[in-house]
């Protein structure tokens, strides 16, 4: 077993034994409020770190084969995703929690494709909510601990 499976072994068994919902595990700090202040103030937000539950209501091909996703929040604010992970857990009405970074995109990201926002989150760690399973980027591991932990960990400029 490499360190690796290892890590996501733990995280998911985590996940099966513990309702995310009632502790302070991988918490949530953006909704429609923060939306529509990174809306007026994008610069502002761009490389913020943002955790929050969502509903997929549109599916896309990203890069390599990687899911690009439209989400609504509880109070109806949408936005775009690019995954950085490939979990299968990115399906139209599927509950999430993500964990990723607001960033603005250049003329030829493929978020211009389907995305007339100019910016998306980057989701590096997607957390089916009726499975607790987790699907995490590959090196952040350290952030994953941190969000665990109660903490959403905070991004560096």
């Amino acid at each position: 077993m490499t360190f690796k499976s290892f890590i996501l072994t733990t995280i998911v068994l985590f996940f099966s034994m513990v309702d995310i919902k009632s502790q302070n595990a991988c918490p949530v700090n953006f909704g429609d409020k923060q939306l529509e202040s990174a809306k007026r103030d994008i610069k502002n937000w761009n490389g913020k770190i943002i955790a929050c539950d969502v509903e997929v209501i549109q599916v896309e091909k990203g890069y390599v084969d990687k899911p690009y996703y439209k989400v609504k929040l509880e109070d109806g604010g949408q936005f775009w995703v690019g995954s950085l992970v490939t979990s299968g857990y990115e399906k139209t009405g599927a509950k999430l929690r993500l964990l990723g970074y607001l960033s603005l995109f250049e003329k030829d990201d493929i978020g211009n494709k389907f995305n007339k926002d100019g910016f998306h989150i980057l989701a590096f760690v997607v957390i089916d909510l009726a499975t607790k399973k987790m699907a995490m980027h590959p090196g952040t591991e350290k952030q994953v601990e941190e969000w665990i932990n109660g903490i959403v960990p905070t991004g560096q400029k």
